[in-house]
């Protein structure tokens, strides 16, 4: 059976952009990279091979590519965002496959689940450039680490760039009460998931405090 299972295009859902694009005729691969884009908001492009609809391999904001798909995918356009996936844990051969195709990471299921959910969601979200992301972290209570944090925050933020800070110490006293803003809810280490197994970023700022003045 050749051909799309899905679109011939990765089109946007509800605002959002297009799911990845998943090459596989594993039957359980292909069930578990599904089940992984439901938890993570997306809807998949799927084929056997390469797509032979011209710009779909290329437009797709990444590729899934299953063990047993790698050496159909040999003449694909090298491209960022190709990830190999299977489940043996001991295949010898599992990096060769990988350069051959221009894979940029090498994936096993189910240890990978739940970082691939993460980077389904930020692709569907169609996520911008990585952001600087600074950790502050004291070596005891009272060194001032949540000061520190608070003022590269703020300091950036006035400078104007989007800045979000975020208390992820589930122990700690909350940097909304440092930040005066204690009445909205924090947004930190206590804050919910908004979906099984996603944390992309839209859910994360759309419920974080915002100031008012």
């Amino acid at each position: 059976m050749a051909g799309s299972l899905a679109g011939e295009e990765a089109t946007a859902v509800g605002g959002r952009r297009g799911g990845p694009l998943i090459v596989t005729e594993d039957v359980e691969l292909l069930d578990d990279l599904l089940r992984l884009c439901a938890a993570a908001g997306a809807e998949p492009e799927v084929h056997h091979g390469p797509p032979g609809c011209r710009g779909s391999w290329e437009r797709a904001p990444m590729v899934l590519v299953g063990d047993d798909a790698a050496a159909r995918c040999r003449g694909a356009g090298r491209r960022k965002g190709v990830m190999l996936v299977g489940r043996d844990q001991d295949d010898p051969d599992v990096w060769r496959r990988a350069v051959e195709i221009g894979a940029e990471y090498v994936l096993r299921l189910p240890d990978s689940e739940g970082w691939l959910v993460d980077q389904i969601a930020n692709a569907a979200e169609g996520v911008g450039r990585p952001a600087l992301t600074v950790g502050v972290m004291g070596g005891r209570g009272g060194s001032g680490a949540s000061t520190l944090a608070c003022a590269l925050a703020v300091s950036a933020a006035r400078s104007g760039r989007r800045t979000m800070l975020i208390d992820a110490d589930p122990l700690g006293g909350g940097i909304d009460v440092l930040l005066g803003g204690e009445r909205p809810r924090a947004c930190g280490g206590r804050i919910s998931r908004s979906r099984r197994g996603g944390s992309g970023a839209e859910p994360l700022r759309t419920r974080c405090p915002r100031s008012t003045g």
